[in-house]
């Protein structure tokens, strides 16, 4: 019996599957899991440290510190600062509805605030109007009445300068850039990188640069208003980056 023809193309049925952007720290994240429920990492047992992990799978600690966040996260391991990350016997997934499409992590995250922020910061210096200065003062003002860094109106308040700059740039695009980056803060991956790696010191530190920002902006200094914003995205991303999860 002789072959249809298919004119010069591949047969139906003979695509080659498309294949699924996955994020390096949720593949590591994968990895531990797998080797848990293998045994290889019996309940109750710790991990490797965080630097053993990182030369054995040839990869950055900041990755592995990511997954061991997500692996918490999802309820199959706990992480007791000053003793390492113990495995669970069950898991207790928080819910994340992110699409896997657009599964971002912490570091990314800041690592494109801290990219663009500092030249919507100088746009804004140009372009703000009074609106925009008022603005920002209430949203400092609402930042300021947190008792503690990981109250609502702390988050809020951080949230709603950031996007005012944004909106005071004169580029929408840069609103929604903004806006939709932020909401990646709300993740249980993000909070608990914040409530694990951020320091008590860190409320009182946003004041101040958040002031430093604010009165750049507001004397159309767009160099120092760039400087400023790019330092304080840094000293987040920094204790991201330094800190450890046990």
């Amino acid at each position: 019996m002789g072959t249809a023809d298919t004119g010069g193309k591949a047969p139906i049925g003979t695509r080659l599957p498309q294949l699924e952007s996955t994020r390096l720290y949720r593949r590591i994240a994968d990895l531990l899991e797998t080797r848990i429920e293998q045994g290889l990492f019996p309940v109750g047992t710790f991990l490797p440290a965080e630097r053993e992990l990182a030369e054995q799978l040839g990869v950055s600690r900041t990755s592995v510190r990511e997954a061991l966040i997500a692996l918490e996260v999802n309820g199959r391991v706990v992480i007791r600062q000053g003793h390492g990350v113990q495995v669970l016997a069950t898991a207790q997934s928080v819910e994340d509805t992110t699409p896997p499409d657009v599964d971002i992590g912490p570091i990314q995250v800041l690592e494109a605030r801290r990219l663009i922020e500092p030249r919507i910061a100088e746009l804004a210096a140009t372009n703000h109007g009074p609106q925009n200065l008022e603005n920002m003062r209430a949203a400092m003002a609402l930042q300021g009445s947190a008792s503690t860094w990981t109250a609502d109106a702390y988050r809020e308040g951080d949230r709603r300068f950031h996007v005012e700059i944004a909106r005071a740039s004169g580029n929408a695009a840069f609103e929604v850039l903004v806006a939709k980056l932020w909401e990646y803060r709300t993740k249980p991956l993000f909070e608990r990188f914040e409530n694990l790696l951020v320091g008590s010191d860190r409320i009182g530190r946003t004041v101040t640069e958040h002031e430093a920002i604010y009165d750049a902006i507001a004397s159309g200094n767009s160099a120092e208003a760039g400087k400023a914003m790019r330092g304080h995205v840094e000293a987040v991303l920094s204790s991201f980056v330094k800190g450890t999860p046990g």
